[in-house]
């Protein structure tokens, strides 16, 4: 030891001798270390920096106060040699700034030097001298519990420290500076890859207080769970981009995911589905997602079911689960049957619509059945079928023979597997009463109004609902098919549309009126959005992340009730969209146009389809009365 030592204070004196030290003060160093190394051997104790600063202790009694100081530098510069190879150190103010007596360990000690070096270079040199006590605090406490590495540290630690140190600080101030301390010092951990990114918020604004309340009463073993979370975290939200998400909305988004990863972190949970599930049931203000979704938790719960969505590779839109049906509620008998109904009907090409009513019906089917008690197949019988039939209550004879149809299509497909006799498909009533109604178009003055608000419209908003109403009032095109109308559909030269109905498959070509031309244009070039890449080339987009095409024929019937309600009026239940089509057929008989006319303009599969706007033409309607012949006689 003797010889290292001996070594050490060689090196020292010989680095203060170089021309940029500026340690000058070598005679004093000298007589220092040559002092210290006489007190070592006369004792016959080996050199060690505990030693040198009890010499120092008993010295001290000796020698004037600056001397001492001298030799407490001078020791200092020893030390620091043994540490770092150098002797760039600065003022030692007193026994805490030796690492031997400073409670922290080799790689926290050699962690603060590396800090001021990093403020002093690359921040505010202020900055390190502001938070050196919390950040020495912290180092401290985390040896004595065990960590004496960084990348050690975990959330357990900081909560440790918030505990015992941030709660023990008599003043506020003193408090936020050793949250702040640690916020910055987590922020320099994580850049160098020791700790995950969301430690940084642990402590910043007693987030800590909320995130005690989400520890499990069993925990796991993970040890930083959300290091490779976090990865695909930015990816995900990378992925974003191509639905247009505003800067706004991403941030939001990672702060959920800051918050999800805490939740990871606390409990020491690797991510997995269960996980997300006791996440969400755990959020404090919104357990089961059932309150508004502007609240945080259910944007929250949103977030992550989005991410493990992306995770599995099904993301595809940000609806993140399927409505609940009323046939997942029935038995499992009765469910995998409508099941493999449904199957059977889609690989016969049935349209979504058309799935939708064979599966109300055959759900009002078998939940009458449990409702009577029978909870199989073999116990249906024609009397049950009927009894059902006539219990099935609906507001019009047409949806009543609609629905019957579905039945008879399902007890069809029962008896094809087997499960009941083929007969029992005619124990449904084949027909009932025709009726009919008059349809319901709007008035002149909501026509009227509808033009007035074309005129003024400026916002986004505006200018799509105002496309969209103008293409079902002018040209009585379906809410359906407005919304999968693309830019390349027009031919603008030529002032004509072509597309393929949804409803009918059959292709059409409409010429486009200036008016409806103009309100396209318009909010193609002042009011559409950049689109996602899954909505490059439709006209009708959504307006909020993902810019994606609208799905839903309800936009539609919102735009028509937008620009009526600024008016005023309002629709009555059942009237919708489709009143625009049946007002522009109407408006056409009207006008003396030929019946084959409109069924074309309307794209009808056949001609009788167009003969109930007929009775809307209430002046040739007076023109051809019935005679009572002999009723009143």
């Amino acid at each position: 030891m003797q010889i290292n030592y001996l070594d050490a204070i060689s090196s020292v004196l010989n680095m203060m001798k170089q021309p940029d030290s500026a340690c000058k003060n070598i005679d004093m160093h000298r007589t220092c270390y040559t002092t210290l190394f006489k007190y070592l051997m006369d004792k016959g104790i080996p050199f060690s920096m505990d030693a040198a600063l009890d010499w120092l202790e008993i010295k001290k009694r000796e020698i004037s106060y600056e001397t001492c100081s001298q030799y407490r530098n001078a020791l200092f510069r020893l030390e620091h040699y043994l540490l770092f190879g150098d002797i760039k150190s600065s003022f030692c103010r007193s026994e805490d700034s030796f690492f031997c007596r400073s409670g922290i360990s080799e790689s926290f000690f050699r962690l603060t030097y590396e800090l001021e070096e990093y403020y002093a270079t690359t921040q505010n040199p202020c900055y390190y001298h502001t938070y050196s006590v919390s950040i020495k605090e912290f180092f401290r406490l985390a040896t004595s519990l065990g960590v004496t590495e960084p990348e050690a540290i975990t959330i357990d630690t900081l909560i440790e420290y918030w505990n015992t140190y941030c709660k023990s600080c008599k003043s506020l101030a003193r408090r936020q500076n050793a949250v702040c301390a640690m916020t910055a010092l987590m922020k320099y951990l994580h850049r160098r890859g020791d700790v995950p990114e969301c430690y940084q918020r642990v402590l910043f604004g007693e987030n800590i207080e909320i995130l005690l309340e989400m520890r499990l009463s069993k925990t796991g073993t993970a040890f930083h769970p959300s290091i490779p979370l976090a990865l695909k975290a930015d990816e995900y939200l990378d992925a974003l981009d191509d639905w247009k998400y505003m800067k706004s909305s991403k941030a939001v988004y990672r702060n959920d995911f800051t918050w999800y990863f805490m939740f990871l972190e606390l409990n020491h949970l690797e991510h997995s589905a269960e996980t997300v599930t006791s996440w969400i049931d755990i959020l404090p203000d919104c357990p089961n997602q059932i309150k508004a979704s502007s609240s945080g938790s259910a944007h929250r719960s949103h977030t992550i079911r989005m991410f493990e969505k992306y995770l599995q590779g099904i993301m595809e839109s940000n609806i993140i689960a399927e409505p609940m049906r009323a046939s997942d509620h029935l038995p499992s008998w009765s469910k995998s049957i409508l099941d493999g109904f449904i199957e059977s009907r889609r690989r016969d090409g049935m349209t979504d619509k058309t799935l939708t009513m064979c599966r109300a019906a055959g759900c009002s089917f078998f939940k009458y059945l449990e409702d009577n008690g029978i909870d199989n197949p073999v116990s249906i019988t024609p009397d049950v079928v009927k009894a059902f039939h006539n219990h099935d209550v609906h507001s019009t004879p047409e949806s009543k023979n609609a629905y019957g149809t579905k039945l008879r299509q399902l007890l069809r497909y029962m008896a094809d597997q087997d499960l009941i006799s083929p007969t029992l498909a005619f124990a449904v009533s084949a027909s009932c009463a025709p009726h009919r109604s008059i349809i319901d178009v709007l008035s002149d003055a909501m026509v009227e109004k509808i033009y007035e608000y074309r005129e003024k419209a400026s916002t986004p908003m505006e200018l799509r609902d105002t496309a969209m109403v103008m293409l079902g009032l002018r040209m009585g095109i379906r809410g359906a098919d407005i919304l999968k109308l693309q830019v390349n559909d027009f031919d603008w030269k030529n002032k004509t549309v072509s597309f393929i109905q949804q409803k009918t498959s059959k292709a059409i070509t409409l010429p486009v009126p200036t008016d409806v031309g103009n309100s396209v244009y318009k909010y193609i070039m002042n009011g559409r959005p950049e689109s996602a890449v899954t909505g490059n080339g439709y006209i009708f987009i959504r307006h909020q992340a993902p810019y994606i095409p609208l799905k839903v024929t309800t936009a539609c019937r919102g735009a028509l009730k937008r620009i009526l309600a600024e008016y005023g009026f309002e629709l009555s239940a059942g009237q919708g969209f489709h009143m625009t089509r049946k007002t522009f057929a109407t408006r056409m008989l009207r006008a003396d146009n030929k019946l084959d006319d409109i069924s074309n303009a309307l794209g009808h599969a056949r001609q009788e389809t167009a003969e109930v706007y007929l009775e809307r033409d209430e002046d040739k309607m007076r023109l051809c009365p019935l005679e009572f012949g002999g009723v009143l006689s």
